[in-house]
């Protein structure tokens, strides 16, 4: 599974680095920052819970 935010989406809530600080990352501003866009594993579920979280919809998921 490979993950990545629309940068022209996210509005910087921070609900993914909450969500999965492993994968998802803020910057300077605020904005989310994909720390390891190739998911591992053991990961994948946490991460898709960040991406049915995230108020803007700027996650996307590749299968």
């Amino acid at each position: 599974m490979r993950v990545h935010v629309k940068a022209n989406e996210c509005q910087g809530h921070g609900t993914c680095v909450m969500v999965c600080p492993e994968v998802f990352s803020a910057d300077d501003q605020g904005f989310a920052v994909i720390e390891n866009a190739e998911v591992p594993a053991a990961l994948e579920d946490t991460v898709r819970r960040a991406e049915s979280q995230c108020p803007e919809r700027a996650i996307e998921i590749d299968d």
